[in-house]
């Protein structure tokens, strides 16, 4: 309460109302006192003096003001100058104080409204005008008080409602701001996952090539020991393609960090780089293309690559060392149409197919409005087929794809 009424005392309108308070009790006080009435004199600068903390507290300013208001009641028989105060404290109690100090302003303003003008009346003229006298006096300062009360009652009302208009206004700021760090956080989120599925195909897939490799380079090497550094080639070539790859993902998740170092990327593999894929994951997988590559979005030709690779990898993975690949592409007028099939174990595989990689494929087709099914064959074997629709085909039905093999 104390730093409070320190910092109300420091504000130039306090210096304003105790200026104000000192000229009307100069105004009102001196000529009483000089007229040898110090009583008058002594409620006029009493009824001055409520105007200094009128802003500060309106309840004192009204009480004080009430005292010399009676005082000057009971010992003045006529109207004098410092009757104006009585407006002003009502409208200071209503704009000021609160509803209880506000209406019982109102109250003491017209009491004294009506007491007044009877005192006057009584005072001045004979009982033949003093009716006359009393009625218009009542009016007057009846009317002049309500004003006051209105006008401060209104004033109190614009700036609570002003008031309220900003805290709705700064409410709805914070929902915006905390909707976008939420909006921002789940596309964080979405963003490392799709970091991590990237992580998973690229780890997953170039560390089968390099098994496959090295298991086909140790029985190659008593064979044919012409076929090692060919074989050696390969490992080297994938291990630096993934470990390229993964330095990419990883800057990535460290971009804006202090200190990063320059991290060095490469384009992101499309449908162009599906033939190489096929041709280093497996010397036993063949490829078949139908139609021309349609141009692609850079995000749609990724997922047909990361389709490929993960099912080249779970071939590599579980359908047998002795089995064959099969990738067919067909680039269609409405979709590119995908099947990776395999002659392996199937439905005997150790492992079910259902891991994470398979999964990552559903979510990578889902997000380009596609469908992808996989799962055993009838015949033996494994299938991944996908149909991804491209971004300016019409509605319509596909064409329809024939699909077989070399």
């Amino acid at each position: 309460m104390s730093s409070r009424l320190d910092l109300q005392v420091r504000d130039p309108r306090f210096v304003g109302d105790f200026v104000l308070a000192a000229t009307v009790a100069v105004l009102v006080g001196v000529p009483y006192a000089a007229s040898g009435d110090p009583l008058a004199a002594a409620a006029s600068v009493i009824l001055a003096s409520a105007l200094v903390v009128r802003r500060l507290v309106p309840a004192a300013a009204l009480a004080v003001g009430a005292a010399g208001a009676l005082g000057q009641l009971l010992t003045l028989g006529q109207p004098m100058v410092g009757i104006v105060v009585v407006p002003m404290l009502v409208y200071a109690a209503a704009r000021w104080g609160s509803h209880v100090v506000s209406r019982a302003g109102l109250a003491l303003g017209l009491v004294g409204a009506v007491l007044g003008p009877a005192r006057w009346a009584l005072g001045v003229y004979s009982s033949s005008a003093a009716l006359v006298y009393f009625a218009m006096g009542v009016t007057g300062c009846a009317g002049i008080v309500l004003a006051a009360y209105l006008v401060g009652r209104r004033r109190r009302e614009d700036v609570e409602n002003r008031r309220e208009r900003q805290l709705s206004e700064l409410e709805r700021s914070q929902l915006r701001l905390a909707e976008q760090e939420q909006r921002a956080a789940v596309a964080a989120v979405d963003e490392r996952n799709r970091i991590a599925r990237e992580l998973h195909d690229i780890v997953a897939h170039s560390l089968s090539v390099i098994v496959v490799q090295a298991e086909g380079g140790r029985a190659l090497a008593s064979k044919r020991p012409e076929k090692g550094p060919e074989v050696l080639g390969t490992i080297a070539e994938t291990s630096r393609e993934a470990l390229e790859e993964m330095r990419r993902m990883v800057g990535l998740l460290r971009s804006g960090g202090a200190g990063a170092e320059p991290t060095s990327y490469v384009p992101t593999p499309g449908l162009d780089d599906i033939p190489d894929l096929v041709r280093k994951t497996s010397a036993t997988a063949r490829l078949a293309t139908f139609g021309a590559p349609p141009p692609v979005s850079q995000a749609l030709g990724l997922t047909a690559y990361r389709i490929v690779q993960e099912a080249m990898t779970n071939t590599l993975k579980h359908a047998g060392p002795a089995a064959t690949a099969q990738v067919t592409l067909a680039f269609t007028a409405t979709a590119v149409e995908i099947e990776v099939s395999d002659d392996g174990r199937g439905a005997a595989a150790t492992g079910d197919g259902q891991g994470h990689g398979l999964r990552g494929m559903h979510e990578r087709v889902a997000l380009h409005g596609g469908t992808l099914t996989a799962g055993p064959r009838p015949t033996g074997g494994f299938a991944v087929r996908a149909s991804l629709p491209l971004a300016a085909a019409p509605t319509g039905p596909a064409a329809p794809v024939a699909w077989r093999t070399r």
